[in-house]
Order: C-alpha cells, then sequence, then structure tokens
C-alpha cells in the first residue's frame, strides 16, 4: 500500500465516521423533536426544539475537543515534550 492510498483511506474512513455520526444525530434530533405528521411544514416549536438540540450536540462536541487537547497536552508536559498552544486557554498552568 502506498503512502497516498493509506491517506486516501483514512480520510474515507474519516468521512464514513462524520457522517455516520451526523446521521445518528439528526435521527435523534428527529425522533426528540418532530412529532406532528399532519402536515407537510414543521412548525416554529419544532424546528426551535431541532435547533436547540444539534446546538448542543455541536457545543458538547466542541467542549469534549477542547478537554481532549487539554488532556493531550498535560501528557506530553508529563513526558516532557516541548508544548506550543496557539490558544492562550490552552496554555498550562497560566
Amino acid at each position: 500500500m502506498t503512502q497516498q492510498q493509506g491517506s486516501t483511506d483514512t480520510d474515507l474512513r474519516t468521512f464514513r465516521d462524520f457522517l455516520f455520526q451526523y446521521n445518528a444525530v439528526t435521527e435523534q434530533c428527529f425522533d426528540a423533536c418532530i412529532r406532528d405528521f399532519t402536515s407537510r411544514d414543521i412548525s416554529e416549536k419544532e424546528e426551535r426544539c431541532s435547533k436547540n438540540c444539534m446546538d448542543k450536540f455541536l457545543k458538547a462536541g466542541q467542549r469534549l475537543s477542547m478537554r481532549f487537547q487539554e488532556h493531550q497536552l498535560l501528557n506530553m508536559e508529563a513526558q516532557g515534550a516541548p508544548v506550543m498552544a496557539t490558544n492562550p486557554k490552552m496554555q498550562i498552568g497560566k
């Protein structure tokens, strides 16, 4: 397997994982928010619920990502590796 092919395989796996997560969140928010199937239109309440549901998942994902980065930086510091954080919030001990 060439390096380019390995990169393509990794990219495809990453994209597939993204689509899986996207579909799971969409299904969960749909099931939680959409109740009225008597009309083709989405009610304001359903739209607001869907938006709030997606916002919660996005914010949770961002928060999880930040905590993971902080954890990785702490591990690197513990191993003596130099840490160069561009985000001031990510600089440990400041």
